[in-house]
């Protein structure tokens, strides 16, 4: 969705900077800065402290493994001395294991978490670019850029729309 609002946004950029200076001139043009609205408005916040209590859950359950891991090395390190050659083997691969255990558990976490935090961004985005839209047809905006992707250097202030983008996305 995004990478198709920007390649619009570009061929559009190009067909006005086409037809020359006069047309681009006469266009009504604005902005926004995405990551402001996605730290900004009420329902980025919303999915920002989700995600956070669920990431808090999965960072203890890590924590509590990766814990148990080393509890357990501590404690062969410990009685080592004392075990036979057969006992420290068999102990060994018993850690090894749960090495392997501890390493594909964070593995999958990190997995989790990057899905988890696209699906509670997904749709914000979408809902984004759906503000973004009807302040353009209801403005008669004729481009509005993401200030961010777009490569934007430099903009006059006063045709910066994220505020209005974040009131009307907290509407929602």
């Amino acid at each position: 969705m995004r990478k198709q609002f920007l390649t619009i946004v570009l061929l559009l950029t190009a067909f006005s900077l086409i037809l020359g200076g006069t047309a681009l001139a006469s266009s009504k043009v604005g902005y926004f800065e995405m990551s402001m609205v996605l730290q900004n408005s009420k329902t980025a916040q919303q999915s920002s402290q989700e995600f956070k209590r669920q990431s808090d859950a999965i960072r203890s359950q890590v924590e509590k493994k990766a814990q148990e891991f080393t509890s357990a090395r501590e404690d062969f390190e410990k009685r080592q001395a004392l075990m036979d050659d057969r006992a420290k083997g068999q102990r060994i691969e018993e850690l090894q294991r749960m090495q392997m255990e501890t390493d594909r558990f964070i593995r999958e976490s990190n997995t989790k978490l990057n899905r988890l935090s696209g699906e509670l961004t997904s749709p914000i985005v979408d809902k984004v670019f759906e503000v973004v839209r009807k302040i353009g047809r209801d403005g008669g905006y004729d481009f509005i850029f993401e200030r961010e992707k777009a490569g934007i250097v430099f903009v006059n202030e006063k045709e910066d729309l994220t505020d209005r983008i974040i009131r009307e996305l907290d509407r929602m």
